[in-house]
């Protein structure tokens, strides 16, 4: 009974995010959650950086399928394309990036 109850406690985590610029995949930091019933706010600093050119197409590639999307860059509220489990926008300025989205499992905020 013990072993299950870890086995639920550590599968009950929020998906992993990542962004795509051409062939660099970068992963994103999570700094807070509800997922499945269970919340967190790790507020972990992202470990990496993506640099891109003005202009550049960035994806945002999640592992579900978001029912919202909302991306703030350098704190600027940038309009999103959604297509299945992957977002995609045009830099048009630098910052760091804060990305919430939300599905039926409940919502994770992303941040690069």
């Amino acid at each position: 009974m013990v072993a299950l109850v870890a086995l639920l406690l550590g599968v009950a985590k929020p998906p992993a995010a990542y962004l795509r610029v051409g062939p660099a995949r970068v992963p994103l930091a999570i700094s807070s959650w509800c997922w499945h019933s269970r919340c967190g706010a790790p507020i972990a600093a992202s470990k990496s950086a993506a640099t891109v050119a003005s202009g550049t197409t960035v994806r945002a590639e999640l592992t579900f399928v978001p029912a919202t999307a909302r991306l703030a860059v350098g704190g600027a509220p940038v309009k999103v394309a959604r297509h299945g489990s992957e977002l995609s926008w045009r830099a048009t300025h630098g910052g760091g990036l804060t990305l919430r989205v939300s599905s039926g499992s409940g919502w994770v905020t992303y941040v690069g």
